[in-house]
Order: C-alpha cells, then sequence, then structure tokens
C-alpha cells in the first residue's frame, strides 16, 4: 500500500513538472566559441580579411539587442574572396533590451582608430559578421602579419 502511494505521488509530481516548467521562460544568450589563437579563428572563420574599419553604416537587430554594422575597406582577402569594400556586422556580447549591448565600447569602434585590422568573418544571409564578439578581430600595424596569439587585454 505504502509502495503504490509513493508511486502515484511520483507520477504525479512528474506530470506536473512540464506544467510547472512552462511557466519558466529562461532566454540565454547564444555562447560564443572560444579560440585558442587567431589561427584557430582563422581557420574556423568562412573569410579572413585585412583591412580599415572606417565607419559604422547602421544597426540591425541580432538576438534581441541593437548591433551595429560597420563599413570596411579590404586590403587583403586572406581567406575567400570579394571587393574592396564590405559591411560587418560586429556581434555583440549582450542579447535582449540592452542600453550597452557591447558592454563597453564596440570592438569594431575601437578599431576605427587603428592603422588595420584582421577580421575573422562568417557570412550569413544577411550578409557578413565577425566571428565572435571579443575575437572577431585583431589590431594590426602596417605590414605587420597576424600575430600568433591574441594581444593581452
Amino acid at each position: 500500500m505504502r509502495r503504490a502511494r509513493v508511486w502515484g505521488l511520483a507520477v504525479t509530481l512528474l506530470c506536473l513538472a512540464p506544467a510547472v516548467m512552462g511557466c519558466v521562460q529562461v532566454q540565454g544568450c547564444p555562447g560564443w566559441a572560444g579560440y585558442d589563437t587567431p589561427d584557430d579563428a582563422a581557420e574556423s572563420a568562412d573569410a579572413v580579411v585585412v583591412g580599415h574599419v572606417l565607419q559604422r553604416v547602421s544597426t540591425t537587430d541580432f538576438n534581441g539587442t541593437n548591433a551595429n554594422v560597420w563599413s570596411v575597406e579590404v586590403v587583403e582577402w586572406i581567406k575567400s574572396d570579394g571587393p574592396d569594400r564590405i559591411e560587418v556586422l560586429s556581434p555583440p556580447p549582450a542579447c535582449g533590451p540592452s542600453a550597452d549591448p557591447y558592454l563597453g565600447e564596440d570592438p569594431l569602434q575601437s578599431a576605427t582608430r587603428q592603422e588595420g585590422s584582421a577580421l575573422f568573418l562568417v557570412e550569413t544571409e544577411s550578409g557578413w559578421r565577425t566571428i565572435s564578439p571579443v575575437q572577431g578581430l585583431v589590431e594590426l600595424a602596417p605590414g605587420e602579419p597576424i600575430p600568433t596569439g591574441w594581444p593581452a587585454r
């Protein structure tokens, strides 16, 4: 008899769990792959370009928040090929409504003040975007190759 009540309680709780869980909605941000080196990022990227980030040209919705789209003057296509000027979405690390989706300065905004950058890109239905919010580019001095390690932050 006791065993039947325990079994009945377990079945009842099991049946109620989906109903209770249906009331709780959790929306998380997408996970981003981490790359040990710029070479690892380049290997995973659809394209790698060396160029200069010129200016922000628009914003668009990305994971429920505003993301910046930048004009990039391409000096060299290291991986893949394309035009001399492209637009690149800079994915923010935050998702959902946020007053500061980049949790500080957008890395591509910072790159506008640099001589040049190597950008690790993926191609989406909407166009190019950096491979991740924090490892989508590495700043370069003129004529400098892509470094073998990530710069210290």
